[in-house]
Formats: structure tokens, C-alpha cells, sequence
């Protein structure tokens, strides 16, 4: 497989998707770099992981050719690639090449590269990810605000629209996600069922994904259809 990109608007519920996404590949059997270019971190926060800047986003940067070495162990089989518990914001910004280079050896080095990508468009990394992805996941669901930025992004999202999987997450319980998609003219080809409590659930569980209760089920179904649409994508 290649590089997978997660994308949407603010809220859509990226940086859950991508961290459950990669536990699933984990569990499939596949190795996962889960890459957060964003610097201070949901993601890490989300998985209650502590990473050190001797293995951080930063440290692989500065260590090309040794990326194996440098990203942080999970659990078994993901990986994770994000910014150190104690990240400068003054760290440099690094260049396109740098960027390209780390992406290329992340896809030679690991089964699968899942990239959350924040909503803005002004990190080098998330750009370069999104036009190197074999795939992008786009995400609607949200809100309102979601109808003004599919229009912000229009023009990026067509020019995307054979490499992507349109996948709507249903993140309030009582919301016209259907109307919402027609609005924003979007067909998803996978819903991902409203999970209650999802916030305080997420403080005891580092991955929804696989939960036995039937949310959970209807949840890990929904996730296993991207999965298998990927990996379909991939062979």
C-alpha cells in the first residue's frame, strides 16, 4: 500500500479517523507510520503517548535514511511520526525536498503511511502528503462550517477527486448529514455511525476501533470498509 492522507473541515473528526484507521491496518497485520504534522499535537494527546524529541517529527527531519530508528513505537505494528512532548515553536520550518524525502521513506520503510492533515492549507507537510497520497480520505460531517469550507477548497478538492474516498462522519447524533452532503455536493461512499460519548470514551481507549459493544461493532464495520476499499485501491 501507499500513502493514505485524511482531510476535511475543522471538526470533522480527522485526527479520530486517522488513529483508528491506522489501529485497524495494525490489526490486519500491516505496519503503520501515523504521521501528525501539526505542531502541538491532537493527535498525541488522543493516544496518551509522551514522545521524546530524540524521536519526534523534528529528529526525522534531521536524520534521513534512518527513519526506522527515529519514529515512535505505539503499539505493535504503528508507528507514530508527530512533534516531542517539548517542541519549540521556533523549530524550523522544513523545505520541500526535506518533506518529499521523509514521505518516500516512510512509504519504502512501512506497509502503510496514514497522514492526518490539518484543515488549513499552509503546512508543507499536509500539501506534499496530499499530492503524493495514493488515496485521500475526505471527510464530511461537522457542522455548518463545513459547507464554507468545501467552497474555500473547491478548486483543491477537484483537483483531487480520482485519488479520493468520500466518507461522511456522522459526529452529533440529531444532524441532516444527507442534506448536508447534497449541499456540498458530495456522494460518501462510506458513513461512519454516530458514537455517543466518544470524548469521554476516548480518555479510557486509545482506539474505538474494535470495541464489542454494538456501536463499537457498527463503528469497527464502518472503519473496515475504508480499509478494504484501500486495499482494493492497492493490489
Amino acid at each position: 500500500m501507499s500513502i493514505t492522507s485524511v482531510w476535511g473541515p475543522p471538526q470533522s473528526g480527522k485526527t479520530t479517523l486517522a488513529i483508528d484507521l491506522s489501529h485497524a491496518f495494525s490489526q490486519h497485520g500491516k505496519s503503520v507510520c501515523l504521521i501528525s504534522p501539526e505542531p502541538y499535537s491532537e493527535l498525541t494527546a488522543r493516544m496518551s503517548i509522551r514522545i521524546p524529541r530524540a524521536r519526534s517529527l523534528a529528529q526525522a527531519y534531521g536524520a534521513p535514511g534512518n527513519l526506522k530508528q527515529v519514529v515512535f513505537e505505539a503499539s505493535d505494528l504503528l508507528y507514530v511520526l508527530a512533534a516531542s512532548w517539548d517542541a519549540d515553536a521556533f523549530d524550523e520550518e522544513p523545505s520541500n525536498a526535506g518533506v518529499k524525502e521523509l514521505l518516500r521513506q516512510a512509504e519504502e520503510t512501512f506497509d502503510c503511511v496514514v497522514v492526518d492533515c490539518p484543515s488549513g492549507s499552509g503546512n508543507a507537510l499536509a500539501a506534499r502528503a496530499l499530492n503524493m497520497a495514493e488515496k485521500v480520505i475526505l471527510l464530511s460531517g461537522g457542522s455548518g462550517v463545513s459547507a464554507m469550507w468545501y467552497e474555500a477548497f473547491r478548486r483543491s478538492l477537484e483537483a483531487l477527486f480520482d485519488r479520493t474516498i468520500c466518507v461522511c462522519n456522522q459526529v452529533a447524533g440529531s444532524y441532516d448529514y444527507l442534506g448536508l452532503c447534497k449541499l456540498i455536493r458530495q456522494n460518501p461512499e462510506v458513513f461512519i455511525p454516530h458514537y455517543p460519548d466518544i470524548a469521554s470514551i476516548q480518555t479510557m481507549k486509545h482506539t474505538l476501533y474494535g470495541s464489542t459493544s454494538k456501536n463499537g461493532k457498527e463503528y469497527t464495520e464502518s472503519l473496515d470498509k475504508i480499509v478494504n476499499k484501500l486495499e482494493v485501491t492497492a493490489q
